[in-house]
Formats: structure tokens, sequence, C-alpha cells
């Protein structure tokens, strides 16, 4: 990869800042690119705290707790005496991926699993080992993907998912300023972003995505996306940095 593959591009960011958004800021500028935070969804808590809280009151209890974004970490801290993992904590921590993994980290948490697939399938395939009746607590989004916590519980084991926060549209979104890349992590980030600013935007730009899903969303809007061939901001940036030069742009 050349030392600037990303030289003068704009490149809008739609993650919201509390799931990651200043760490793809801070490695797309080191890219040689213009970062321009959009976010284009705002994290909300859950309708009632109640089911985390009493989740987290048996902590206790399980023999794993698994987080799959740097927000479910965010949201479930705000909820931990003092903001941080209990010393004598019980359960193991599991991520997928090294960002969520450093988040956990940061609040004194000692992760235990990281696959090297950073999706859900790939946890869910690191964890096939798991006996049966293992007590395993998942803090997502609200309509998060359930398959993680489905090939979990066909092999046996006790899946809590527990809402910890809601992704929604936001619904102060303007225009973007001019932008060369547009990226997205999430079907809710494309979908936001269609809603209140029209695929039309984004003829003539780079769109890249992360995620089998999010792409599939793409394709479904008429949108041929760049995809990362992992889940983290060093593979998007080179998926970008391909397409370009397939089209011609660098």
């Amino acid at each position: 990869m050349p030392h600037a593959p990303l030289a003068g591009l704009r490149v809008l960011v739609t993650r919201p800042a509390s799931d990651g958004a200043d760490d793809w800021a801070a490695a797309l500028a080191a890219a040689g690119a213009k970062p321009i935070p959009y976010p284009t969804i705002v994290i909300e808590p859950p309708p009632s705290w109640q089911p985390l809280d009493e989740a987290l009151a048996r902590l206790g209890d399980y023999d794993w707790v698994i987080f799959t974004s740097q927000t479910a970490v965010a949201l479930v801290l705000g909820r931990l005496p003092g903001g941080s993992f209990p010393p004598d904590m019980r359960a193991k921590l599991a991520a997928v991926g090294p960002s969520t993994a450093r988040s956990i980290e940061a609040a004194g948490g000692a992760v235990s699993l990281v696959p090297a697939d950073n999706r859900q399938e790939g946890l869910a395939e690191a964890l096939r080992s798991f006996p049966e009746g293992t007590r395993v607590l998942f803090p997502a989004a609200a309509g998060a993907r359930t398959q993680l916590a489905e090939s979990l519980r066909a092999r046996g084991c006790v899946v809590d998912v527990v809402t910890a926060y809601r992704a929604q549209p936001r619904a102060d979104l303007g225009p973007p300023p001019p932008f060369d890349v547009a990226t997205f992590a999430s079907p809710s980030a494309l979908n936001a972003y269609v809603a209140h600013v029209g695929r039309e935007s984004l003829a003539g730009k780079t769109v890249a995505v992360i995620g089998p899903v999010t792409a599939k969303e793409a394709v479904e809007r008429g949108i041929k996306p760049a995809i990362a061939r992992r889940p983290d901001v060093a593979a998007l940036i080179l998926a970008i940095t391909e397409s370009r030069s397939a089209r011609g742009d660098t």
C-alpha cells in the first residue's frame, strides 16, 4: 500500500463517535485522507434499563460476556459501579474486533477471546467448544443480528440477549459537505443516509462498506460498494484504494 493511499480524498465517516468513528478518522488521516464526520445515526438508551441492570446484577451467574461493538461496551460500563469491570469478575470476556477489545481493556477488563474473523460468525466459530449449559450474556443493540446467539443456543448454551442501546436515524441530518468517498459500517447507517440524503448523492462517488450485511443492503439499494475484506479500518482503506485504482481514479 502506498504511503498515503488516500491522499487528498474527502471521506465521509458515517458511524457514531461512540462506536469508533474517532479511530477511523485518525486512520484515514494517516492514509492521507480528509475525514469528514457525518454520523447518520445516534445512539440512544434502551426503552428501559431494567433488563440490563438485572442482568448485570447477576453478573456472577454468567460464564461469558460477549461484546460485538464499542458502543455496547460503553453502555454496559455506564451501568456498572465505577464505570469499570469488577476486578473479581467471574465471567470471561469475548470481543469482536481489536477496537472493541481495547475498549474493554481500557476499563479494566481482561479479554479472553478475540476471534481472527472479526464478525459474529467468527466469534460463533471460536466459541464452538463451549460446553452445554454455558451461560452467556450478550448486551446488544435493539434489533441486532441474532446469528451468534442462535448458534450458541443450538449448542446447548444459555444465552441472555439484553438490549443495551438503540441505533436511531438522526432526525436533524442535513446535507453532507462535498465528499469523494462515503463509508458505512452498518445497514442502519446506510439506510439513514439514503433516507435523508438520497441514493443519487452517491452517484460517481466511491462507497465503501464493512461487513456482508451492509454490502447486501447497499446492493439491494442499487449501490455497488467496495467491500472491506475484514471488519476494520485498515481493510476499509485498502478496499477504497483498490476500488479507485480499478476505476482509474488514482
